[in-house]
């Protein structure tokens, strides 16, 4: 098998980016001998540290640990650092997208293909993104920017190549339901999300879990990929933890019922984050700690649930190297499904 060697760029070298990187040394020799894919990390960038740019190959075990400084700005780097392909990495700011959709945009527009696991600038700039990238024929993919790994756009881009998802419901936020599911057991809400801080679950400052607008970011992306939607998630109908109902949710508790944050959408009907009562026994139901998932109508098979038990950084990190292999293997962006 022909070997193709990339140069790389990681935007954003944080928890994702390390993980990343260092999968990328523990399974180089995998990827090549399976997929023919060599590569050399060219670009490291980050907010603290600046970008550092080495034409011919960067120490990427010296980028991991932090030894390096610089100068340089980031967009400057991506507009002229060698490269083939880009990891945007960088947190998120999820009423913008900014600075990820500009560092995106500048990559797709040189014509460098680009893996993103932020879920900002695909929410509010995803279509115009995804038709630059068609229009420069490189490489954009996403699937890290929904729910870690789970593999829904993959799944659906691959095995149901006819048809059309009709509606979606899912459980796309850990910390929401870890710490909703502590206060239906009577327990404080405070612990529980001082818990998900610790497991590194949660942000320091964890309003965009609580609030909904995480969960909201995720299912405009589904809405507008998956259901040919035109939304930004200003449009998602929102139901933050702090205005359920806590005697409500005891209740439903008492009665034997599992009370979810969910995120749902459908053809033709709104999107929203809201608390759902379940049955026990189904799908979503079962879905306990901090495990995700979702459930896909899909026309004309039927109702699919995918699932991931134990999400966290390596799982990220997976679900990037995916993307990076489909756009090696010429899956450049996803279908217009809608």
């Amino acid at each position: 098998m022909a070997e193709r060697v990339w140069r790389i760029g990681f935007i954003g070298l944080g928890n994702v980016g390390r993980t990343l990187a260092r999968l990328l040394l523990d399974r180089g020799d995998e990827l090549r001998a399976r997929h023919g894919i060599g590569f050399s990390v060219t670009l490291v960038a980050g907010a603290r540290r600046g970008a550092w740019i080495e034409p011919d190959g960067l120490d990427l075990e010296r980028a991991i640990a932090g030894a390096w400084s610089s100068r340089v700005e980031t967009l400057d780097a991506i507009r002229t650092a060698p490269l083939d392909l880009i990891f945007e990495l960088t947190p998120l700011e999820p009423r913008t997208g900014e600075p990820a959709a500009s560092h995106l945009r500048a990559a797709l527009d040189r014509g460098v293909a680009a893996v993103s696991a932020n879920k900002g600038p695909i929410a509010w700039s995803g279509a115009a993104l995804r038709g630059l990238a068609r229009r420069r024929e490189c490489g954009f993919r996403f699937e890290s920017a929904v729910a870690d790994c789970l593999p829904i756009f993959n799944l659906v881009e691959g095995a149901f190549p006819v048809g059309r998802v009709l509606s979606f419901r899912g459980i796309l936020n850990s910390t929401s339901n870890f710490v909703l599911q502590a206060v239906a057991r009577g327990e404080p809400a405070d612990a529980a999300v001082a818990e998900m801080q610790r497991r590194g679950f949660a942000e320091a400052d964890p309003a965009h879990d609580l609030d909904g607008w995480d969960q909201a970011v995720k299912a405009t992306i589904i809405a507008n990929v998956l259901l040919g939607c035109e939304l930004k998630p200003t449009g998602v109908q929102r139901v933050p933890l702090s205005e359920v109902d806590v005697d409500w949710l005891r209740a439903e508790h008492r009665a034997g019922k599992v009370v979810r944050l969910a995120a749902h959408g459908d053809r033709g009907g709104g999107v929203g984050v809201e608390p759902i009562s379940l049955e026990p026994g189904g799908f979503l139901a079962s879905l306990q700690g901090t495990a995700l998932g979702l459930t896909l109508q899909i026309d004309p098979a039927g109702t699919v649930n995918i699932s991931n038990v134990d999400p966290g950084l390596m799982q990220t990190a997976y679900g990037c190297l995916a993307d990076f292999v489909a756009i090696h293997e010429g899956r450049l962006t996803l279908p217009e499904f809608g």
